[in-house]
């Protein structure tokens, strides 16, 4: 299957009453932009939902749609009220979500990633492709570098490389790839750090399938390597590169494992220097 059979369609942006969400939204716009998507902007108000909450999120919802609007794109603005989870996934059925994003909150970084938060649960138990965004510099959301971290096999490449390049597209920025493979351990010796040429073979199969990706929509990139914990090693050449966005994969069963012990997206998310992305792809186009 080529890049193109890969195209984003409807959008949905999951928005509530912190700024946060707005800002997430932001990069749904501007890849529904690049896509030509249908756009769909979403509010579901909770039972608890105070009235200063609802006119805070109703005024992010008119703000997103009157840019959405002045960037000729087709949009909607939905108010509903129920358990989100519920409510966006009866829309994604309804109007045939290919991809939705949402923001996560300050509760679910000050915790545990994935354990009993609605952004797990979106992950988890939505149909479609998710885009999940932390937001760490609100006023950089137009990223000129982003960095796409590798780390073990990587399934549905195609879109994973479509999604990174439409939106490095959009937004004129260049990509690094960076593989940070783990230490090799001696029974005696403990951890063995690899000299670079010896890394360069430990470099995966899947990056040349990404790369073809970007190509193909001709996006300058690069690729880099690193040593160490995976999840720090990421960070600190974040931090390094000067990145303004990370857009690190996420799988099913990484998912699941991280309930039990922690993992590179859970610390990363934590520690992570700019805005990060974290990509479910389940998108299927023939």
């Amino acid at each position: 299957m080529t890049a193109e059979a890969f195209c984003y369609r409807r959008i949905l942006a999951a928005v509530n009453e912190h700024s946060n969400s707005e800002l997430a939204a932001r990069y749904a716009l501007s890849l529904a932009q690049a896509c030509g998507a249908r756009l769909s902007l979403v509010f579901v108000a909770q039972d608890r939902v105070t009235p200063e909450a609802l006119h805070r999120a109703e005024a992010s919802l008119e703000r997103l749609f009157t840019e959405a609007a002045e960037r000729s794109l087709e949009v909607e603005s939905i108010v509903q009220r129920g358990r989100p989870l519920d409510r966006i996934r009866e829309l994604v059925a309804e109007r045939g979500i290919d991809l939705v994003f949402a923001a996560t909150r300050r509760e679910d970084v000050a915790r545990r990633y994935f354990t009993r938060t609605q952004a797990r649960e979106l992950m988890l138990h939505l149909p479609c492709s998710v885009a999940l965004v932390r937001l760490v510099h609100p006023g950089r959301v137009h990223p000129r570098r982003i960095l796409v971290p590798f780390r073990g096999h990587l399934t549905r490449l195609e879109e994973r490389g479509h999604f990174v390049a439409r939106l490095a597209q959009v937004f004129g920025a260049q990509v690094t790839l960076f593989h940070a493979p783990r230490s090799l351990t001696g029974f005696f010796h403990g951890e063995l750090h690899l000299r670079p040429a010896e890394r360069e073979a430990f470099v995966p199969e899947d990056m040349e399938k990404f790369i073809r990706s970007l190509q193909h929509h001709q996006v300058a990139h690069d690729r880099r390597l690193g040593h160490g914990r995976v999840g720090a090693a990421i960070a600190v050449e974040a931090a390094l590169r000067r990145s303004d966005l990370i857009v690190m994969g996420a799988s099913e069963r990484g998912l699941l494992r991280s309930l039990l012990s922690g993992n590179p997206v859970e610390e990363v998310l934590q520690e992570s220097p700019c805005n990060l992305i974290i990509f479910m792809p389940r998108l299927d186009r023939s």
